[in-house]
């Protein structure tokens, strides 16, 4: 199987040196080779769809959009390929940002050269990258961010004095559901919850559904 991947790197050592060692494997074919994220996507939109690249390797560090922002752009053009972010460091949260940008998998620079293989043909024939090192990494991140954000919800629940009713309220009306939604969701009448809500408003300070939504986010209410 012949596959065709592309390069993004910006340090031109790098770049010769990872040319150079996959130039070693028949089945990789080396579409183009870019300094930066404007030249990928620009090289990327002079390609008939039949020449795209499958996979792409893109350095998480560049000068102008970094690697992060150059995914979620090439992945909003072109959905059918597949990024796999490199770096020098493995880094929780940016590994996290990697992969919420549409990256599919994420090496480190200094990973031997079959394990970049690997990934890339398993890739190729529709699997995913992300070894199980990472994945732990990346599931003790969304972890610990969980933990964060209940721990400030608990919180701000506490200062404004707010009850677990009129957290579920508040939800609601993050969601943008109506007090007729909204009672029967939680089986009170829209009475009730109209009167929930000016409770809540009292509490936080706010007279508005916009102001008290805001609040809600702010705060990691809902």
């Amino acid at each position: 199987m012949n596959i065709q991947i592309a390069i993004v790197e910006d340090q031109d050592k790098i770049r010769k040196n990872l040319i150079t060692r996959l130039d070693f494997f028949d089945d990789i074919n080396i579409i183009f080779v870019a300094e930066n994220a404007d030249i990928a996507l620009s090289k990327l939109r002079s390609l008939s769809e039949k020449n795209l690249p499958q996979v792409i390797l893109m350095d998480i560090e560049m000068p102008g959009k970094t690697g992060i922002e150059a995914t979620l752009e090439i992945k909003s053009e072109f959905p059918e390929i597949d990024i796999l972010i490199q770096t020098v460091f493995e880094n929780e949260e940016k590994i996290f940002q990697s992969i919420q940008a549409g990256a599919s998998g994420y090496l480190l620079k200094d990973d031997p050269i079959q394990k970049y293989v690997d990934a890339i043909q398993e890739l190729a024939t529709g699997g995913a990258a992300l070894s199980s090192s990472i994945a732990l990494k990346l599931m003790s991140f969304v972890k610990s961010e969980q933990q964060q954000k209940e721990t400030k919800a608990k919180a701000a629940q506490v200062e404004f004095s707010l009850s677990d009713r009129e957290i579920d309220i508040l939800k609601g009306i993050v969601d943008d559901l109506t007090e007729q939604q909204l009672g029967e969701q939680l089986f009170i009448s829209p009475h009730t919850v109209r009167t929930h809500i000016k409770n809540i408003y009292k509490k936080l300070h706010v007279h508005s559904r916009a102001s008290a939504v805001r609040f809600a986010i702010t705060k990691g209410l809902a």
